[in-house]
């Protein structure tokens, strides 16, 4: 038996007995509509081993361990999105009994979208988003073109650095800069939080702008400046159509990751006229006064934008976030 067929089998036996293990317990443990998700996510399960063991000596590339991630992966985000709808969508802003919604309440959108506890710290985190972002492109974007195109010494360690201060736990710094502010006396202005985020945005700007301007047709922009082009010449044949979308998406994701922040937001929740959006989420979610269901729909609404760009530009997006600096 080889590797491959061995490895095929393992998979599609774990999946089906972690289908079967589903099943049983959706049957004999969860009562109500619920039943059904759970025996619809173990019959995929069950089917997924069965088929995988059917095709284990197939000499396609099939991976199907990377198959049963993909439905664990879609059923560990689906479910508690379709929980977060029913607590939103609940009648009478009262708690479901089930993951299914059964009654379906359109009007708290409405209410959490016209909620003033949220508008003034969702202009506050549209003010911040924009402004990072902006900063963010200026500062991060020369230093990914300086990666691509010019010889960095030492430019391998130095993309570690950035990639690192992604991995690094951002409100160990993050409180250090509040303490600043605080001591400055301008933590309580409305676009202090934008420092905090800078330490996020940059990086960040740095490892996408790496990736989107790696690959790019370097060559035609060299030509132009031999034919004697000018910088319009650059700019209408090369800049804009080449470069353009790509930074775009760039400003585009870091603009979605600024805005949702949610560690720059609570180092800065001592002040409400600087208090960003997430944070206050956070704040009226301990609040037991306050109807869990706007809490939900908002953060569905905030949602929205993430998936707007995804549908977008799925392709863009994977080929961004696949790149690494070489």
């Amino acid at each position: 038996m080889s590797p491959t067929v061995r490895s095929r089998l393992l998979a599609s036996g774990a999946a089906f007995v972690v289908g079967f293990i589903l099943a049983n317990y959706g049957i004999l443990r969860v009562a109500g509509p619920d039943r059904w998700l759970w025996s619809a996510i173990a019959v995929v399960l069950m089917a997924t081993g069965a088929i995988g063991v059917i095709i284990s000596d197939s000499p396609r590339r099939v991976s199907v361990w990377a198959i049963v991630g993909f439905e664990l992966m879609v059923a560990f985000t689906l479910v508690p999105l379709l929980w977060t709808f029913s607590v939103a969508t609940a009648p009478d802003l009262a708690t479901p009994t089930a993951v299914l919604p059964q009654q379906v309440d359109w009007s708290v959108f409405g209410d959490a979208w016209g909620d003033s506890t949220y508008w003034n710290a969702l202009l506050a985190s549209l003010l911040v988003g924009v402004l990072a972002t902006v900063i963010s492109l200026l500062v991060g974007l020369p230093a990914a073109h300086a990666f691509v195109q010019n010889r960095v010494p030492r430019g391998r360690q130095l993309y570690l650095l950035v990639v690192a201060l992604l991995l690094a736990p951002a409100v160990v710094f993050q409180g250090a800069i509040a303490d600043q502010l605080r001591s400055l006396g301008v933590i309580s202005w409305r676009l202090a939080p934008v420092l905090p985020v800078l330490v996020l945005t940059i990086p960040l700007t740095i490892w996408l702008g790496v990736a989107a301007l790696h690959n790019l047709p370097w060559t035609l922009r060299d030509a132009i400046r031999v034919e004697g082009g000018g910088w319009r010449d650059e700019l209408r044949s090369f800049v804009l159509p080449i470069i353009g979308p790509n930074v775009l998406l760039v400003g585009l994701l870091v603009f979605i990751v600024a805005v949702n922040d949610v560690t720059a937001g609570a180092v800065m929740t001592s002040t409400e006229s600087s208090r960003l959006l997430p944070a206050t989420m956070l704040l009226v979610t301990g609040d037991l006064t306050y109807p869990s269901g706007r809490v939900a729909a908002m953060g569905l609404l905030l949602l929205i934008p993430a998936l707007v760009v995804l549908f977008a530009a799925p392709r863009r997006i994977l080929h961004l976030v696949g790149r690494t600096y070489r």
